[in-house]
């Protein structure tokens, strides 16, 4: 990227000297503190100093999809989910949101001056996997789309003025490879070099070079064995190379490096290593964190330079936003939450990030039915996941089909089964007038009905048919009705269902903690995991959706069947998928078809499904993500044609779980996962979306200017219906001196083209996409080839092609004749650990042996390698292989991984081996390998 880049702010020069003249005024102010009033900055929660003038202030609101109010009254403009954002390919309405977003959060932060300045969000995690509970959060699989995207999300939040003031600093989640959740707390993501820079480091950088992002979180998992919290290249790479302003925790991770990763023995040592590798702020209770650092200087771990120098990074970011003595964006106010402006912008949204998964004609729908039946489980809903602000007016699937087709009779039905639970006294569970349930009733009447509700993966809720609302656990113990909805960080609706002898066991999902009653009917819930009389339920149908939904369809003109997920269960923060099946009411979409083949799926999720079945029966399948208020209007619009799909998919959609690695291998090369690197036919490939209008692409040129290359093809609209087409660009080196994907995204651009047009499409491809990470240079850096350039409307949908020579770039040449062990061109069966004692990577074999090769090796600067390795479990050979030469050495025993010792060995000194430049090290089981030197000696 070009060095004078300043984060897309027109008046580079001018911003970044104010940036430098805050940069001086905060070490100024940090220099009149007190150690006291030091150690309070150093947590998210910033203790006033008044002397200095600077408040109390907060560090963090959350912002994935606009402002986040925790409660109704703190409204705001909600966004779609950001998985759907991306389905967009839009960067323009990416910048238009982000500017809301900051405009929304200013609003709030001017009501008190306390917090909403440093916004944390977007999530810019490779969804490398769709059974990731977070796949809602972030921009999709592919490194060109998502860093895009959040560049131009970013630079709208930050809101950079003339005279240099920030409106917000966005804070980009999590760095990095934060995809699993089931143990992401400590869990170890294996990053090969190549992946780690090109791919999952790469997404981060857009944002922060070219957009507006100025923090980012650090991820909770390790790094090749490092915790994410404690990498070095927090200041190495983000700070000094990308100019990131400072790093901070995730939530409770600083003390989590002693209660989780068992990293470090004590809490000082945290500290001291967070600090130092450029953590600047801990998102965490504020005692703990002082006490460590109070510990840390005691010991001499830290010095005040190293607090200081962190404190420094996140004053200047106060002062940059006016925090510390006020800037022109203190006067926003009130009147821009949730304005009209904002709310016509994010019914752009809803509409552009739908996608048309299938269409076989029936849509749009060109004349009205009579009757249409608007069914399923998200056919009525509204749904919120955990970063989802409180939005108002919002119109489901329902009332959209309602206000759309008004000449209609809408006949409604959620399809859910209506079962009524007899409890072990051979009463009915039944709900009282004042919300409390017991198992008392005889007979079965309206009170006793319930939806039995089942998200998949056996997360349940009870649905009262009578008063509409949910059957929650209170934290008392009791069993009462609660809301409408559900919305909670551990849901208290949820129950398990476990098939048993005569009847059924019902748990409580987050302790397992058994229900039972008593003669009386009292409900309570038990530790107890034998078995006992007062344990067994039974569920009796009152009434059968399915049945339900063939005599709904039999008479209606038209089915829209309306499924998805409960984004706050079964996948979410904490809990990541175990299939990929629409395991939701399942056959039901066969059961409508079979009664109406006028039958219509929309579904509305989180993350992608195998929707096989679906896909081979329906005509038409709809996708949209959970998008907020006007999700009802975009998908009605759609229906009628107002609105031409122009949504593309930023994931893979795959047709099983089946065809998925391990969910914790994060070596999407060697497993074959994303669009990249899988070798299968997916459901629906990466950027597939369908449109009501046909396009045609005619030939493909491409220009190298030497810092870019711009791909133009003319496309001609050859249907009656205008429409946008999202063109995308693909590439790979077909001469490239190391192994390419077969294809991957290096730009797109939508492109309106009314019926019956013919538009020139014009592409910029940046340098900056063609980049790979060199493992000899150790530095990124555009590789001399013949690049193949294809464009079409999806990964799998390629219309033209053609080759260009690139010049500009760099030759991979030899390696230095001293190297790092980790930068290896290829491994088999290695992992690579980080060394606390040496403070730099390794490498070990993940069994009996494993195998190293090490390309641009120059054996000019000598015949012998000389290695250093430790060796602990009494393999002590250590193999080495250049030319046609091959050698074994003994490496001395060691006490430790980190116990290093010299290997040296020589090879005959003969023109095949000068001429050679490729070494290959087979290390045994236990052995660590640091670094490798080509020496004479």
């Amino acid at each position: 990227m070009k060095k004078d880049e300043y984060n897309g702010c027109d008046n580079f020069t001018k911003a970044k000297a104010f940036a430098e003249s805050c940069r001086e005024k905060a070490k100024r102010l940090v220099a009149q503190m007190t150690a006291d009033e030091k150690l309070g900055l150093l947590s998210t929660h910033h203790n006033a100093i008044e002397r200095l003038g600077m408040g109390e202030f907060l560090i963090g609101t959350e912002v994935a999809r606009g402002f986040v109010g925790r409660d109704p009254e703190k409204y705001s403009t909600v966004f779609p989910q950001p998985t759907g954002l991306a389905a967009t390919f839009d960067r323009e309405l990416m910048l238009e949101l982000g500017k809301i977003a900051g405009l929304e959060s200013r609003a709030y932060y001017n009501r008190e001056k306390k917090g909403g300045l440093m916004l944390w969000g977007p999530t810019v995690d490779m969804e490398r996997d769709p059974r990731w509970g977070r796949t809602e959060e972030a921009y999709g699989e592919d490194v060109c789309l998502t860093g895009e995207l959040t560049a131009a999300y970013t630079l709208g939040m930050a809101g950079i003025s003339d005279d240099g003031y920030y409106m917000t600093v966005p804070t980009l989640k999590h760095f990095c490879a934060d995809n699993n959740e089931d143990t992401r707390i400590n869990c170890d993501a294996y990053l090969p070099p190549r992946l780690k820079y090109e791919y999952y480091y790469s997404a981060f950088e857009y944002a922060i070079r070219k957009g507006g992002a100025r923090s980012i979180m650090a991820a909770y998992n390790e790094i090749n064995g490092l915790p994410a919290i404690m990498n070095p290249e927090l200041d190495s790479i983000l700070k000094k190379q990308w100019g990131l302003w400072f790093a901070v925790s995730d939530g409770g991770d600083f003390t989590q490096n002693v209660t989780a990763h068992k990293y470090c023995t004590d809490l000082s040592e945290a500290f001291a290593l967070s600090v130092k590798a450029g953590c600047d702020t801990m998102t965490d209770v504020e005692t703990p964190v002082r006490l460590a650092a109070e510990k840390a200087l005691e010991k001499g771990l830290v010095t005040w330079e190293d607090i200081d120098r962190s404190i420094v990074n996140t004053v200047t970011a106060r002062l940059l936003t006016g925090n510390i003595g006020g800037c022109a964006y203190d006067n926003i106010g009130d009147e821009v939450i949730d304005c009209p402006a904002h709310r016509e912008t994010n019914l752009r949204a809803a509409k552009e990030q739908i996608v048309l998964l299938k269409n076989e004609g029936i849509l749009p729908i060109k004349e009205t039915p009579g009757k249409i039946a608007v069914t399923g489980a998200l056919a009525d809903e509204l749904l919120m996941d955990w970063y989802t602000g409180y939005y108002r007016d919002g119109v489901s699937v329902l009332r959209g089909v309602m206000n759309e087709f008004s000449e209609a009779e809408v006949i409604y039905d959620s399809l859910w089964d209506r079962v009524a639970i007899k409890a072990p006294n051979d009463r009915y569970l039944s709900v009282h007038e004042d919300g409390s349930v017991r198992a008392d009733a005889e007979v079965i009447g309206e009170a006793e009905i319930f939806e039995l509700q089942d998200w998949g993966e056996n997360w349940k809720n009870l649905f009262s048919v009578k008063y509409q609302k949910y059957i929650r656990l209170e934290d008392s113990g009791e069993l009462k009705l609660h809301n409408r909805t559900i919305y909670d960080w551990f849901t208290h609706e949820t129950f398990n269902f476990f098939d048993t002898q005569g009847g059924i066991l019902i748990e409580e999902f987050q302790n397992h903690r058994r229900m039972m009653s008593d003669i009386d009917g009292n409900i309570k819930f038990v530790r107890k995991r034998a078995v006992t009389a007062g344990q067994v339920f039974t569920a009796e149908t009152v009434s059968s959706g399915t049945e339900r939904a063939k005599r709904l369809a039999e008479v209606c003109g038209l089915v829209i069947y309306c499924t998805g997920n409960y984004p706050v269960q079964t996948a979410k923060e904490c809990y990541d998928r175990r299939t990929l099946s629409l395991n939701i009411q399942p056959g039901m979409a066969a059961a409508l078809y079979e009664a109406n083949k006028n039958t219509i799926m929309t579904l509305i999720s989180s993350y992608p499904y195998a929707i096989c079945e679906e896909h081979s029966l329906l005509p038409a399948i709809i996708y949209t993500t959970h998008a907020g208020a006007h999700l009802g209007t975009a998908v009605a619009e759609t229906l009628t044609g107002k609105n031409n799909p122009s949504g593309h998919l930023p994931m893979t959609w795959y047709r099983s779980e089946q065809e998925l690695p391990d969910i914790l291998d994060y070596d999407i090369e060697t497993v074959g996962s994303t669009y990249m690197y899988f070798e299968g036919k997916p459901l629906y490939p990466f950027g597939h979306g369908l449109s009501y209008s046909e396009f045609e692409y005619g030939q493909m040129t491409a220009h190298d200017n030497g810092d870019s290359i711009t791909v133009t093809a003319d496309i001609t609209n050859i249907s009656d219906a205008d429409g946008t087409e999202v063109v995308q660009v693909y590439f790979t080196v077909t001469d490239s001196a190391v192994r390419r994907a077969p294809k991957k995204l290096c730009g797109f651009e939508r492109v309106f083209i009314k019926s019956g047009e013919t538009v020139t499409a014009k592409v910029t491809v940046p340098y900056d996409i063609l980049r790979i990470f060199d493992v000899h240079s150790e530095k990124m850096l555009v590789e001399n080839g013949t690049y193949s350039l294809s464009i079409g409307s999806s990964s799998s949908d390629i219309r033209a092609c053609c080759d260009i020579r690139v010049n500009g770039g760099e030759a991979i040449g030899k390696r230095p004749a001293k190297f790092k062990a980790a930068m290896f061109d290829k491994g088999e069966n290695i992992r690579i650990y980080h060394s606390r004692v040496h403070g730099s990577d390794t490498v070990r074999p993940t069994g009996w042996n494993g195998t190293l090769v090490y390309r641009g090796v120059d054996f000019t600067e000598g015949p012998a390698v000389r290695v250093s390795v430790s060796t602990l479990i009494g393999r002590e050979e250590i193999k080495f292989e250049a030319g046609s030469q091959k050698l074994e050495a003994k490496a001395a025993l060691s006490d430790s991984y980190d116990d290093l010792h010299k290997v040296t060995v020589y090879f005959d000194d003969t023109d095949e081996l000068r001429n050679s430049d490729e070494l290959t090290i087979t290390l045994a089981e236990g052995m660590t390998l640091a670094d490798i030197e080509i020496t004479a000696e």
